[in-house]
């Protein structure tokens, strides 16, 4: 019987690829809803994750808390990014909801993406298997 969660010698797995796609897709809409639930926050800089291929990229090599001494990894990859248009409020504020509205419709059409290329593999698969 073939086993869909594993690859093909030399393969790829498409399934865990999209559910990984996903997943980071997911903390990156929250970081934005983040940024625009702070667009109003004096002195607030907008933030954003590292990018899908850098965190595929370090996937092998990423860090566990082993012991409760150990420094938490709470910002889940998070940086501050400095806004191209350099604009900012009186009060400090970095966040430019043009910016992160751009962002927002970005992360939805990768998030499409990122289903429909699961959902045409699942599809074919079980096209396959006669199911």
């Amino acid at each position: 019987m073939i086993n869909a969660s594993r690859p093909a010698a030399g393969g790829v797995d498409l399934f865990d690829l999209a559910q990984r796609r996903l997943s980071w897709l997911n903390r990156r809409e929250e970081v934005v809803a983040s940024n625009i639930a702070n667009a109003d926050t004096p002195h607030y800089v907008a933030q954003d994750i590292e990018s899908f291929d850098s965190a595929m990229t370090q996937a092998s090599a990423e860090l566990s808390t082993t012991s409760e001494k150990h420094i938490a990894l709470g910002s889940k990859g998070r940086r501050h990014v400095d806004d191209p248009s350099g604009e900012q409020s009186l009060d400090g504020n970095g966040v430019s909801l043009e910016t992160q509205m751009q962002l927002v419709a970005e992360t939805n059409d990768q998030q499409r993406l990122a289903t429909n290329v699961y959902s045409a593999y699942r599809s074919m698969l079980t096209t396959v298997l006669g199911k």
